[in-house]
């Protein structure tokens, strides 16, 4: 009887300790799920921060790169326009070797022996040719052909888009007339005849 009683009492204490250990067990295994959910939200969070802020890091860098490209459409404008104008102020003197006052194309700045400009530029914004400003067969200036709104509104006058943004020289200004030359009498124009001082 004793011995009996110890057995059951032995299979209690037994099934009492797996009971025990069950529980601790599926409370360790909820621990864990908790746990690597609290995780997952964690990633995901990060994940979307580092989404965030490299949205708004390439936006910038993007404002950066297009205002260092009407920096520099700025520069090449102002140069091809101000070489027109050196090419057209020695008009007088070179003359006898050249037909126009003014450039045919912007390879002729370039050409030996003098030479108005390094390189033929290209428009920055758009990385093409830009677009040539002509009267008649002379060029004229230059401007963008793109239509992108700048970012600089004060260089660019609030210019809607870059192409209305032009690189531009003047005409020469025709010289002014002298009173009394120029003027020629018709053919029917009468003779001047003086006048006596009685007025016959």
């Amino acid at each position: 009887m004793c011995a009996a009683g110890s057995a059951r009492g032995l299979i209690a204490m037994s099934r009492h300790v797996d009971s025990t250990k069950g529980r601790r067990s599926a409370s360790r295994a909820a621990g864990c799920r908790h746990q690597e959910g609290v995780t997952y939200v964690m990633v995901m969070f990060a994940i979307v921060l580092m989404g965030i802020s490299m949205m708004v890091v390439s936006k910038q860098w993007t404002v950066v790169m297009k205002r260092d490209k009407e920096a520099e459409l700025l520069f090449r404008g102002n140069r091809i326009k101000a070489a027109i104008e050196a090419y057209a102020a020695a008009y007088e003197v070179e003359k006898s070797k050249r037909p126009n006052r003014y450039p045919q194309s912007l390879e002729q700045l370039t050409q030996k022996p003098k030479r108005y400009l390094p390189v033929v530029y290209k428009d920055p914004i758009t990385g093409k040719d830009f677009e040539l400003i002509k009267v008649g067969a002379e060029v004229r200036g230059v401007k963008s052909r793109s239509k992108e709104k700048p970012l600089d509104t004060v260089h660019f006058k609030n210019a809607d888009a870059y192409d209305q943004v032009t690189f531009q020289v003047q005409a020469a200004a025709a010289a002014p007339a002298v009173p009394g030359q120029g003027i020629k009498c018709p053919p029917t124009c009468p003779p001047a005849t003086p006048q006596s001082p009685s007025g016959r």
